[in-house]
């Protein structure tokens, strides 16, 4: 059977956005071919009454894992307030590895639907990198030159590969000076085969005109991590059932200062929304943090079944803070200790603290507020005189207080 024919009309995304006319909602409809990937994409414009409004397709050929967001980047003219949102739209080309298509649409001109930031914005700043004598040497659509010193990790084994600098690896909006009109901040990875050598950030800010000013250039080189070391990877959720979703990574990187947070995607267009407005309201307070210059981000899944997610979102500079969301994938509703354990059990207590091998952690009262599920343990923390404290516990161990036995199934079919 022909591709064209197996391929479908699909809702991949939605979204609503504020304008002049009122609240509109925005859905992203496309073919899904049997490899997943996305093709004939429509961005569709609605009232709230559900009427079509009007219909766009974005200059985006195709891809994997779309989102939608609303953000407010037009400047706001001296005489006149902007009450219109413009839609940001992301395609995945590959996994959470690969680079994205970013465009930004505004519904200003019903008639003529315009991409204020376009394919050739998402190209990014750089037009040239190499290493050359131990220095990576990078040169940007500008002009400006850049010539940075590699960890020794990378130079000391040759010959050295290709560098490859592709378009936009993510792009995150955000109101930097607090006047209503956000920015943009874009990240551009610079990869030699599967590792990534460098992140290259800029500030993008709209002008009255339509061009962008690009801002706060940075290079920030990245030392090889070994395979074992997952923190800021994203990752697939699987099932019995099949494919849930996946974690991926969006990164910031401004001087002084790096970031990465986890959105979620999934073909489950209404789950999809639940677990990102979840995931923005849990990472709000880190992300501030950074944006004030206080704190870098990162997170790691600790994870990632079909019984719970939990993702451990990681906050500081030389000491850092550790918070932990735990959720449902298939619903994308938080999990709460009380529903894996009877917390009720006057006898949970005495166990915990039995079998804690860690004496810092109290356990007398009341269980910690963190948690986390890794594997077939359990893992409390506490914050004590500004330490994270961290204390294991096999879920086999306390079987006695599960309330359901599936959390002691260890043949959940998992995949990076």
């Amino acid at each position: 059977m022909p591709l064209a024919v197996e391929a479908s009309d699909l809702l991949l995304a939605s979204t609503s956005i504020k304008q002049e006319a009122g609240q509109m909602t925005v859905e992203l409809w496309g073919d899904r071919l049997p490899s997943g990937y996305l093709e004939d994409l429509l961005v569709v414009l609605k009232n709230e009454q559900g009427k079509l409004v009007t219909a766009y397709a974005p200059s985006i050929k195709g891809g994997y894992n779309p989102t939608l967001r609303a953000v407010k980047l037009k400047p706001r003219f001296a005489d006149k307030e902007q009450k219109n949102e413009q839609l940001m739209l992301s395609v995945a080309q590959g996994d959470w590895r690969a680079a994205s298509e970013f465009r930004v649409l505004d519904f200003s001109d019903g008639k003529k639907i315009e991409e204020i930031f376009s394919s050739a914005d998402n190209m990014g700043l750089v037009t040239k990198a190499q290493i050359k004598d131990a220095k990576l040497e990078v040169t940007l659509k500008d002009g400006q030159n850049s010539a940075t010193n590699l960890p020794e990790e990378f130079v000391k084994e040759k010959p050295l590969g290709r560098l490859y600098y592709g378009g936009l690896y993510a792009l995150t909006p955000h109101d930097v000076d607090g006047d209503g009109q956000e920015e943009l901040f874009g990240t551009q990875q610079l990869v030699m085969g599967k590792q990534n050598v460098a992140d290259v950030g800029a500030v993008w800010r709209l002008q009255e005109d339509g061009s962008w000013k690009n801002s706060a250039f940075t290079i920030m080189t990245v030392t090889p991590t070994p395979a074992s070391n997952t923190v800021n990877d994203g990752c697939s959720i699987v099932g019995a059932a099949g494919k849930l979703g996946e974690i991926l990574p969006r990164r910031i990187v401004v001087p002084g200062g790096e970031a990465t947070y986890p959105i979620f995607v999934s073909e489950r267009v209404e789950l999809q929304n639940d677990v990102n407005k979840l995931l923005a309201e849990e990472c709000s307070e880190y992300l501030e943090r950074f944006y004030k210059g206080q704190a870098d981000m990162a997170f790691k899944v600790m994870n990632k079944d079909e019984r719970i997610l939990s993702i451990q979102l990681i906050s500081g500079k030389t000491s850092f803070i550790h918070h932990h969301i735990n959720l449902d994938p298939a619903t994308g509703q938080k999990i709460g200790l009380e529903k894996v354990l009877n917390t009720k059990d006057k006898d949970l207590l005495p166990l915990l603290r039995l079998l804690c091998t860690n004496k810092n952690i109290v356990l007398e009262e009341k269980l910690p507020a963190e948690w986390y599920i890794e594997g077939k343990n359990l893992f409390l923390m506490q914050r004590i005189c500004g330490k994270d404290e961290v204390a294991g516990f096999d879920l086999g161990n306390l079987h006695k207080f599960l309330l359901d036995k599936k959390w002691l199934k260890t043949d959940w079919s998992v995949s990076k």
